[in-house]
């Protein structure tokens, strides 16, 4: 499925969007709710297919999930076999999720599809560990592909058992003990799983990581009234400490914020399209997400923060942007941690810029959705840019003047059919969104060859475009 979008002028891009609910958040909001007592109701702006997988899932596992779905929400979960939501005319969603407690959750009759979410995989293993029962996860060819030793391993030393460390496998799972555990990357999806285990463990659980990696679960599930303490230790390491839950959780009452991932590409677009301003409003602003805003920071991006606000525990903000010249920056694995999913259009904004950057510490994204590092780099090539491709990163020679080579393109959707270069092919929604902001920009408008790959995290990424550049 292709969707196409063009400049009737010079590209630019001026007014103001909304980005889908953040992702992360919605996951962890969907699944905790189980652990609750009562009713969670869930306000979000868009869910993407990977949202969707995570309540087909918790549907399997015999939690009741409704609620009112907008008209294109409905669709998308038509398309993915979720019925039982009432289409709505607003725009929000709202999901009711009736939980009564993780010992509720019985065996699902069938394997668990995660699609194409490493999350909802990762999580929802934790969330198994500790059950009396069976289950098969598997996922799309790109998620069976993926790493999961990072969770088999410390899920195992608690009491689960695994039938191997790529999908699609079987998790048995049983009565856990609580462990110490040095995790050797910062993953808040190792987190995360290990937390879920942890609370269904017998004893304390503990987990160190090697610096602090986003902290959505800890906040949702310390608001919810698990026991969970955090702390920071030395040589900027983070140390989580789970006590078994012993009662049922408070439900949940949370509007989600939105996506800053999603709003990563309007960021750097309006930073580097000539003559844009662009504000996205309500955006989820948590300090263990935005490494790329303090990045921008460095190569001299303009962006303002408004309204800054806390819901549900969450800081949320509006964020405008407006096009300025940007310079070449060191990103160090420190900034990584903090900008995981952001790098490649980070590295879109470098190509951009003038000078040389270097990007190190991103060896975690060759085992992403595609091997990014390698899809961003032929994404860059396939434009004139000079990159030279590191084991753990990139080096990307800068030009501020990359667009005027292609100022007499016709718009994309014109072009000649050619063979499709690789990052084309990668079936990864965020190179796919990054290939969009660069030939938006170089050749005045883009075409998504796979549209559904990008409905994963942002169904309404060419509306965004539209409304920015109309």
């Amino acid at each position: 499925m292709k969707q196409a979008f063009s400049f009737s002028g010079p590209p630019r891009l001026n007014g103001e969007i909304f980005v889908p609910g953040d992702k992360s958040i919605t996951h962890r909001a969907v699944m905790f709710g189980a652990f609750a007592g009562g009713t969670s109701c869930i306000e979000t702006s868009c869910l993407g297919r990977d949202n969707l997988a995570t309540i087909r899932i918790m549907r399997q596992l015999g939690v009741q999930i409704g609620g009112e779905l907008s008209a294109s929400m409905h669709a998308l979960a038509c398309e993915e076999g979720l019925a039982g939501f009432k289409k709505t005319t607003e725009s929000l969603c709202r999901l009711l999720i009736h939980g009564a407690g993780v010992d509720s959750l019985g065996k699902p009759d069938g394997v668990l599809d995660c699609g194409n979410s490493g999350t909802t995989a990762r999580l929802i293993a934790g969330v198994l560990a500790g059950r009396s029962f069976s289950a098969e996860l598997t996922g799309d060819d790109s998620l069976r592909r993926r790493p999961f030793l990072r969770i088999t391993e410390p899920l195992s030393l608690m009491g689960a058992s695994f039938s191997g460390d790529r999908l699609p496998f079987a998790v048995s799972g049983g009565e856990l003990r609580g462990i110490e555990y040095r995790s050797v990357r910062a993953s808040a999806q190792v987190k995360s799983a290990v937390i879920l285990a942890g609370l269904q463990a017998a004893g304390q659980t503990v987990l160190i990581e090697p610096r602090k990696s986003r902290d959505h679960t800890e906040l949702m599930l310390q608001a919810m009234g698990a026991a969970l303490v955090v702390e920071d230790a030395p040589e900027g390491s983070s140390r989580v400490t789970v006590s078994p839950c012993d009662h049922v959780l408070a439900p949940l009452e949370a509007k989600i914020p939105g996506d800053f991932s999603a709003a990563a590409f309007f960021l750097v677009a309006g930073s580097i399209y000539p003559g844009s301003r662009v504000l996205i409003r309500d955006v989820g602003f948590n300090p263990t997400r935005t490494g790329l805003f303090a990045v921008l920071q460095r190569m001299g991006a303009a962006m303002k923060v408004h309204n800054q606000r806390v819901s549900g525990g969450e800081v949320v903000v509006d964020l405008e942007v407006q096009s300025a010249p940007l310079r070449g920056v060191d990103i160090s694995a420190d900034d990584v941690v903090l900008a995981i999913d952001e790098i490649p259009i980070l590295a879109v904004a470098c190509a951009f810029a003038d000078g040389v950057s270097h990007i190190s510490g991103a060896e975690e994204l060759r085992v992403k959705e595609s091997d990014r590092l390698a899809m961003i780099a032929a994404l860059l090539r396939d434009f004139g840019v000079v990159v030279e491709e590191l084991s753990d990163g990139l080096i990307i020679n800068g030009s501020a003047g990359l667009r005027q080579r292609f100022a007499q393109h016709a718009p994309a959707q014109d072009a000649p059919a050619q063979s499709e270069p690789s990052w084309r092919l990668s079936g990864d929604h965020r190179i796919a969104m990054c290939g969009a902001v660069v030939e938006g920009l170089c050749r005045k408008g883009f075409v998504l060859e796979d549209a559904k790959a990008v409905e994963t995290s942002f169904p309404e990424f060419v509306k965004c475009f539209e409304t920015l550049g109309a």
